[in-house]
């Protein structure tokens, strides 16, 4: 999966825009995170690796700022308390350093990890 990084104005109607425009491209959205910073907004949009191009072109057509590209973990969990402690401790454990936690569609989290491939390994993915 990858996570592309926009920043985007902060104006009302701006965050649907990108949803919109992502959707009438056929691209699927894994999962989101949308917050503010000072004057704009930091979006984090989850696609398939098949999708990540075609989102990419999308998002830079309608002339918003990509500002990185990561490859990151779509991880199921089991929709009980403690479930998400449960891969969250799995995972720090092992060493991996987590820099974006997000809950994803479904029973799933998605885990930017600067060492992906330990937390893939401890997760058994």
């Amino acid at each position: 999966m990858q996570d592309i990084t926009i920043m985007i104005p902060q104006r009302g109607g701006a965050v649907p825009e990108v949803w919109e425009a992502l959707g009438a491209a056929g691209v699927n959205i894994e999962a989101a995170v949308s917050f503010s910073r000072e004057n704009h907004r930091v979006v984090h949009v989850v696609v398939d690796d098949a999708d990540a191009d075609r989102a990419a072109q999308v998002l830079t057509a309608a002339n918003l700022l990509i500002v990185d590209e990561r490859e990151v973990l779509i991880v199921p969990i089991e929709d009980r308390p403690g479930g998400l402690a449960a891969v969250a401790r799995t995972v720090y454990d092992a060493g991996a350093d987590v820099y974006l936690l997000s809950m994803a569609t479904g029973d799933r989290v998605m885990l930017g990890c600067v060492n992906l491939e330990t937390a893939r390994e401890a997760l058994g993915l």
